[in-house]
């Protein structure tokens, strides 16, 4: 009698566990460090361990869909390293397997324990077949050959740290399920664009993917599909990424067929593209503001007469140059073997400066040399007298608008071309 008792009560909840619904909440919020109790009782959940010899085969029998899910938290770009990190607060795929619904089916019946009657009554209440019953360590399981290992990977990291054990999560319906957590996955992007620095957008994509190129395929997961979502309607703001604006994430299935368009071989992975934009407000209003004002003011200087003390304004707006350039130049990028729109407004700044100093030295020499005169004594003479020099002047103007015009055209055509 109590072994029908016992089935009728396993019937019920698998019926309840087909027919059940289940709410999707937000998964903006960081994941919690949730130390899943489990719910069958330890030697159930050895019992099933025991029973389960999933990972003993090298290569899979049946087609599986992987259904995966990660919650990026954070970016952070290293950029005189040429490093980006990627910060996954949790990462995690599963696929449901028939074979182990029928274990765990096995184990529960030969159990008649008041604590099962307790717990069956616990999931036909829960109403869901997201019930987690068992966990085990997933390093372990895959070694003991417990559980498939389908050898996930991401392409061309240069290092995968953890800082939790990964773990196998065993769901009522026969649900397996690999989760990670607190993972920081590095990069080497030396292959970035600087040349609209710091006005710079960059563009990066990371793959994860299964070395098991047989019977095995990639799905965004219902709870990845919400993120994605809800990632969209508020800008991506859910992810940090100092000195950056995320303007595009995408994340997508995509499969790389590695022989012909016939062969079963294929390169399964769940592919992540995502367009930054740096933040340039600060830059231009610490940088790019202040030498715009330098080039204002050094190129209005040559309306200033000579005889006023120009030159000496003139040296001491070079070295002001000299000298704010030396502190600016501590940028944050690597060197690199071309220029970018902060060398652009350097580069006009000391061609407009050295000009007018030019300019100077050339007025002073035609005043000395050619009119006999000494600064003081130029302020003396008759207008009618000094034509050739107020000629020189206007010409100098004009000269040097032009030959600031030209060097910025220069620098813009360079990097905008």
């Amino acid at each position: 009698m109590k072994s029908i008792y016992k089935f009728l009560i396993l019937i019920s909840v698998l019926l309840i566990s087909n027919n059940s619904y289940s709410i999707e909440v937000s998964t903006l919020e960081a994941e919690k460090r949730l130390e899943f109790s489990e719910l069958f009782p330890k030697r159930i959940c050895d019992d099933i361990y025991e029973k389960s010899t999933f990972g003993t085969e090298k290569k899979l029998k049946e087609d599986v869909v992987l259904k995966n899910f990660f919650n990026l938290k954070r970016i952070n770009l290293n950029e005189q390293n040429s490093s980006l990190s990627l910060f996954l607060d949790q990462r995690s795929f599963y696929y449901t397997e028939p074979k182990l619904n029928l274990i765990i089916f096995n184990s529960l019946s030969d159990d008649f324990s008041d604590e099962m009657s307790a717990i069956n009554k616990k999931v036909i209440e829960a109403k869901t077949q997201k019930i987690v019953v068992c966990e085990y360590d997933l390093h372990k399981s895959i070694s003991e050959g417990k559980f498939f290992d389908f050898q996930m990977t991401y392409q061309d990291s240069t290092k995968v740290e953890s800082n939790v054990d990964p773990k196998i999560l065993i769901f009522y319906d026969g649900t397996i399920e690999y989760i990670y957590y607190d993972e920081v996955v590095t990069y080497n992007i030396s292959d970035f664009n600087y040349k609209k620095y710091p006005f710079d957008e960059q563009s990066f994509k990371f793959v994860v993917y299964s070395k098991v190129f047989e019977k095995v395929s990639f799905r965004a997961s219902d709870k990845f599909k919400v993120l994605n979502d809800e990632m969209r309607n508020i800008n991506f703001t859910n992810i940090s990424s100092p000195g950056w604006t995320i303007n595009q994430f995408i994340s997508y299935p995509y499969m790389e067929t590695l022989v012909d368009a016939y062969s079963d071989y294929a390169k399964h992975s769940i592919t992540t593209e995502f367009l930054i934009q740096r933040n340039s407000i600060s830059f231009v209003f610490k940088f790019i503001m202040p030498i715009v004002m330098i080039i204002m003011v050094t190129y209005f200087t040559i309306f200033v007469p000579f005889e006023f003390h120009r030159i000496e304004v003139c040296i001491t707006l070079v070295l002001s140059l000299v000298a704010f350039n030396l502190v600016a130049a501590a940028s944050k990028i690597p060197d690199m073997p071309y220029l970018n729109v902060f060398d652009w407004f350097i580069f006009t700044a000391y061609i407009n400066a050295i000009s007018v100093l030019i300019m100077t030295f050339i007025e002073s020499i035609y005043i000395g040399h050619f009119m006999k005169h000494g600064t003081k004594e130029i302020l003396g003479i008759q207008k009618h007298e000094k034509t050739g020099l107020l000629i020189f002047r206007k010409i100098s103007w004009v000269i040097l608008l032009i030959i600031l015009i030209v060097s910025a055209l220069i620098g813009y055509l360079y990097i905008y071309k």
